[in-house]
């Protein structure tokens, strides 16, 4: 009985420090983002953005690490008249669920900012309020921005799939996206319930945890 404790308490010290080896370092992730925003807003209708993010992420011990999310999605809203943009930049844990298996899933917080503006054309304010009529002259041109910063934060997971040892695709990462800007209206700050997600590739390289 002694000896079988002892080979079984072997082979998962084992299995333990094998599935620990795998864990990268660092890990750089790109890929292609869609937003669903939900303004909250009866005159603003929810809509799709899309763009891209990168992920930075340093893997401190069994699989547990820090993560650094950036990236910006883009919309043309009410027939082209308005360019809506909106970036982050957020920070938080991640935990990877490393196995001795190609697929990986994934969960993470991330806090940070949010960074949301809307900008048109100024020859093109008349379509938006008819009464209106603005001038300028030839080969000039200007625009209207408004922009607003605010706090953002982004909960979920994912699931990466490993390609090479160096390589994996992400299938997917699903995160609902809060952020909490100040209404033009109310001067108040107001939730905005989003949903994000994203795909792409993600390169793994550092030394192994």
């Amino acid at each position: 009985m002694k000896a079988f404790l002892t080979v079984l308490a072997a082979s998962l010290s084992f299995a333990w420090t094998a599935t620990a080896a795998e864990i990268p370092g660092f890990e750089t992730y790109f890929g292609f983002d869609w937003v669903r925003f939900n303004p909250d807003t009866a005159n603003i209708r929810s809509f799709t953005a899309d763009g891209g993010s990168a992920q930075f992420v340093y893997n401190f011990s069994k699989g547990i690490g820090a993560a650094f999310d950036v990236g910006a999605v883009t919309k043309d809203t009410l027939q082209g008249v308005f360019s809506n943009k909106q970036s982050h930049f957020l920070i938080g844990p991640r935990f990877g669920f490393y196995n001795h298996s190609r697929f990986t899933p994934f969960g993470e917080v991330l806090f940070g900012v949010a960074n949301a503006s809307v900008s048109t054309d100024i020859l093109r304010v008349p379509t938006v309020f008819p009464s209106s009529s603005i001038t300028l002259p030839d080969n000039i041109s200007a625009s209207l921005t408004a922009s607003r910063t605010s706090f953002a934060m982004m909960a979920g997971g994912g699931l990466d799939i490993r390609l090479t040892k160096h390589l994996t695709y992400r299938l997917v990462d699903a995160d609902y996206f809060l952020s909490r800007p100040v209404s033009l209206l109310t001067h108040e700050n107001v939730n905005k319930n989003n949903v994000r997600l994203t795909t792409g590739v993600n390169f793994t390289w550092g030394a192994e945890r």
